[in-house]
């Protein structure tokens, strides 16, 4: 069942203790935003402190994709069965081994366990014990909570260029900001240790509902479109943002980086702007159902207009109506489905977000290496076809949701 019926979900906040305990995950979510990307930022470095070359270092910030994916087979069940607050400090030790280990890697195949095991389980962990929790503190909002967990890791990406900036003037360098990070992240761990976490289902005690109590996990129609919706809504904007600079300088952009931060800048308001709407009513699978929509018209702009100008446009759209945060809704509401097992269902959808990852590129070179130079045209149909199969999964979880509760 898809359960959203937000009569049934209690208090906004389930108890005023856990506000501590939430404004430390929300800080640790900014951290990994800045996680996502600070290997790559010193990549020329670490080649040198490795012996390798950029390659490498690539392989490396791969293997953090890989770690991603077998955590998520683990990580889920691991925290409804030993509790949030477990999963949280693992992670967060975990990830300052990332950064320690990286730095102290006295070659590419320590540096590529490090990131296996401390980028990947690290992640994997916390999210686990992060988004779970966030959903459980606010039960009225919990669509919202996490949905806001998205807006934090843009801060953390957009904070990084400073730290960098800060780094580099002070004289600290790379090793001086990846120190801070890990120390950073224990100092987090030790926090998480001593605040209250809510048992795993405390919001669902608590609750009046007796379908929420009694509701066993099986997976339903509605159930499987979300899972695979943690692929499609990872994959449009994954293969705009690693595609989008050869279209650019086809039609005669000399800067393609700024269509990143018009991106950057769409998705941090889409955040923000979906936030909003369902904390007022709009169901999640509304937006589930039309965004993709959205994003394949942007896609088909950028198709039929062969102008630099559309781009921009077009930047704007993918980053306001694909990197806004719909896995985010998506594993909400696969939490609401299985309250009982709020982090494995979500761990599922997260599976599937690391998939794309992974796949999604490999399928546009594939396209690049057989269709030459019209391959930037034929990458832009996949997302289209890949945006439109998003749509039908949106339909799908919208019929679930009205064949219960009959609201739509």
């Amino acid at each position: 069942m898809l359960l959203i019926d937000k009569k049934s979900e209690g208090k906004t906040m389930l108890n005023k203790k856990y506000k501590p305990t939430a404004g430390i995950l929300y800080f640790g979510t900014i951290m990994l935003g800045i996680s996502m990307s600070i290997l790559a930022q010193y990549k020329a470095d670490f080649a040198s402190l490795w012996h390798t070359d950029l390659a490498g270092v690539l392989n490396v910030i791969a293997a953090s994709g890989l770690g991603g994916i077998i955590a998520a087979l683990i990580t889920g069940q691991f925290s409804d069965h030993f509790g949030r607050k477990s999963s949280a400090v693992i992670g967060h030790v975990i990830q300052s081994l990332y950064y320690f280990g990286l730095l102290f890697s006295p070659n590419l195949t320590v540096a590529y366990i490090m990131a296996l095991i401390g980028g990947g389980f690290g992640n994997g962990f916390i999210n686990a014990g992060c988004s779970p929790t966030l959903i459980e503190i606010f039960p009225k909002n919990s669509s919202v909570a996490n949905l806001m967990t998205k807006f934090m890791i843009s801060i953390g990406q957009f904070l990084l260029p400073i730290f960098i900036l800060i780094s580099s003037t002070t004289g600290a360098g790379y090793r001086g900001i990846f120190i801070s990070a890990g120390a950073v992240y224990i100092v987090l761990a030790i926090i998480l240790l001593f605040l209250p976490f809510p048992k795993p289902g405390e919001d669902i005690k608590k609750s009046n509902n007796e379908t929420l109590k009694k509701q066993k996990a099986k997976l339903n129609l509605g159930s499987v479109a979300l899972i695979l919706i943690g692929y499609t809504s990872t994959a449009v904007f994954f293969l705009w943002l690693n595609t989008f600079q050869e279209l650019a300088i086809q039609e005669g952009i000399k800067q393609p980086s700024v269509l990143q931060s018009v991106y950057a800048v769409a998705a941090a308001l889409s955040v923000l702007f979906n936030s909003y709407i369902v904390k007022h009513g709009v169901k999640e699978s509304t937006i589930l159902t039309w965004y993709p929509i959205c994003s394949a018209i942007a896609l088909l702009l950028a198709l039929i207009i062969n102008q630099g100008w559309i781009l921009y446009i077009v930047s704007a759209m993918i980053g306001f109506f694909a990197a806004g945060g719909l896995f985010q809704l998506a594993a909400a509401l696969l939490a609401k489905m299985y309250p009982n097992l709020k982090a494995t269902a979500m761990a599922a959808a997260g599976f599937m977000s690391m998939l794309a990852n992974m796949t999604i590129v490999t399928f546009a070179s594939v396209i690049v290496k057989n269709t030459g130079a019209n391959s930037q045209k034929w990458i832009l149909v996949m997302n289209i076809v890949v945006c439109m199969f998003g749509a039908l999964l949106g339909v799908l979880v919208k019929k679930e949701a009205t064949k219960i509760y009959r609201e739509d």
